[in-house]
């Protein structure tokens, strides 16, 4: 079962993606829309389709790795 935490975090957070807005959690990283061209993509094959625009919602992490930070 779900927190009510997580629900709620997880309604605020599609709001905001949905609105287009950067969501960043501190210390953990950040959530946002980036909109992607459309684009051909040529197969070995010769044919080539046409892959539409669309906005896509990217994680950016503010973790680093233990090694890292040596």
């Amino acid at each position: 079962m779900k927190s009510k935490f997580i629900n709620a975090f997880k309604d605020v957070l599609r709001e905001q993606i949905l609105d287009k807005n950067t969501v960043h959690l501190d210390g953990l990283g950040q959530f946002e829309v980036v909109h992607k061209k459309q684009t051909q993509k040529k197969y070995e094959n010769g044919r080539v389709a046409m892959i539409p625009p669309a906005d896509v919602v990217e994680f950016k992490s503010e973790i680093r790795k233990a090694d890292e930070d040596k």
